[in-house]
């Protein structure tokens, strides 16, 4: 049986790797402006419009107009969303522009995952912008020290939804609605790991998109879904206390229905919910993907935690149980993993040149590891446990292995949830001849600034250099 099974993953995932790829557009990235980058217009708009390429949150996205020197232009109003149009936003100008060169400076905060972007670029009113023109202006809330909470946050609460899933599907599945010793107080434990998640999360998101307060950001629809989370695992505390209670079969399948339905509304405020043609099979796939990650990995833990003083027949019973289900669960974890892969990767090559391709490669690496743990179990330690004394020691530490793989791949998923995806990272915004451009952006695992130039920024042969600020010097990298 479990052959056929691994046959039947391994038959999925080739159809995903022959299916093909629904493009994506940029990453929360501009598109197209008004006026243009690199332009020159005759009078002094009337308004600035930004398109970007994903919906931009008007609340905690902004807009700055410099002169040539460097100074902040006045009467440039706060940005709004543009009527029927949900990807553009529109700072007015209530004071006429004179002739010279203009930056506009902007930020923006994608409503669907809360990713920031910044950027600047340069036009003219009656003169035409030289090469190197830009005024760019630092318009993140970016620190490492953010950043890394903001994964950690994402990674604690990982582990916390995981033990509540894999709670409920042990102990109904495999230990007859029983709740092992033990168990009230590592649910305890779980709640509080996702409620430090949970906590670590906002307050990161809110230093990373600029909110003053928790107020403003909540007043965000990636605030609201934040806030929705939060109601989750309220829920998840109402089921843990239940269990807690009154320790049944019908408390334990509130409390699994109450972990899955936390688990979907983080998918809701994540990469799988970014606009798409297949937005609902993305969030479905990735919902059933980090479902039965706690399913499996979840399921480990409390499979360990139950079978601790079992006979030897009842436990080699137990672990049998388990792994039949934790084998079916393995390949639509794969399945799943494989396909929502190829939509954020989108080419082979951006694997290697881009930092969501190289980190989700170390994620396939460690799955490739506990998977052979697994595998080593399954054929070698589960079939021992029926007929020799020393294989339950055994069976526990190559298990205690897999959990702490099993960590190290959520701590892979925390980070890749604040990357933006290899095939939106890789996309260039559509500003043909634009001059003197700059695009910043910020994730969870470092801030990185490139200075573009291009000169003449016109059709033709161009020379550009690019200057990078975070991993060197900042000296400029000519190209």
């Amino acid at each position: 049986m479990c052959g056929r099974l691994f046959v039947v993953a391994a038959l999925a995932a080739l159809a995903c790797l022959v299916a093909p790829v629904p493009s994506a557009s940029a990453h929360a990235g501009l598109e197209s402006s008004d006026p243009a980058a690199g332009s020159s217009i005759a009078t002094s708009p009337a308004a600035i419009t930004l398109t970007f390429a994903e919906d931009p949150d008007p609340a905690l996205s902004l807009v700055r107009v410099v002169d040539a020197n460097g100074t902040t232009v006045p009467g440039v109003s706060a940005v709004e969303a543009v009527p029927g149009k949900p990807l553009s936003l529109q700072a007015t100008l209530t004071q006429s522009l004179g002739q010279g060169v203009y930056t506009v400076n902007w930020r923006s905060v994608s409503a669907s995952d809360g990713h920031v972007q910044n950027g600047a670029f340069a036009f003219g009113v009656g003169v035409t912008p030289a090469p190197g023109s830009t005024k760019a202006v630092d318009l993140l809330n970016t620190s490492p020290w953010m950043s890394a909470l903001g994964a950690l946050g994402h990674w604690l609460l990982y582990a916390g939804l995981a033990l509540f899933v894999g709670a409920a599907t042990t102990c109904l599945l495999v230990f007859a609605g029983r709740l092992p010793a033990g168990g009230a107080r590592l649910l305890r434990v779980a709640l509080l790991v996702s409620v430090v998640g949970f906590c670590a999360m906002v307050w990161a998101e809110r230093a990373l998109t600029g909110a003053t307060s928790l107020l403003p950001l909540f007043q965000t629809r990636h605030g609201q879904l934040l806030l929705a989370l939060g109601v989750a695992i309220v829920f998840c505390a109402a089921a843990v206390a239940a269990v807690d209670l009154w320790p049944a079969r019908w408390s334990l399948a509130v409390l699994g229905a109450t972990g899955a339905l936390a688990v979907l509304v983080h998918v809701l405020g994540g990469h799988a919910n970014a606009p798409s043609s297949l937005r609902l099979v993305n969030v479905a796939v990735q919902w059933v993907h980090m479902t039965g990650i706690g399913v499996w990995v979840g399921g480990l833990a409390w499979l360990l935690l139950g079978i601790r003083g079992m006979t030897k027949p009842v436990r080699a019973a137990a672990v049998d149980a388990f792994s039949r289900v934790a084998t079916a669960t393995l390949v639509v974890v794969l399945v799943t993993g494989v396909a929502r892969g190829l939509v954020e990767v989108g080419s082979l090559g951006n694997l290697f040149t881009t930092r969501y391709g190289v980190t989700l490669l170390v994620k396939v690496g460690l799955v490739v590891v506990i998977v052979a743990l697994g595998a080593l179990n399954h054929f070698r330690w589960v079939p021992a446990l029926k007929t020799q004394d020393g294989a339950a020691r055994t069976f526990r530490l190559n298990s205690g292995g897999e959990l702490a793989v099993a960590a190290a791949i959520l701590a892979a998923t925390a980070l890749l949830s604040g990357l933006a995806p290899a095939s939106s990272a890789v996309a260039s915004p559509s500003m043909s001849g634009s001059q003197g451009v700059t695009v910043s952006g910020s994730d969870y695992a470092t801030t990185v600034r490139a200075h573009l130039t291009v000169s003449p920024g016109a059709v033709g042969q161009n020379s550009y250099s690019v200057m990078i600020d975070g991993y060197d010097s900042g000296q400029p990298l000519p190209r």
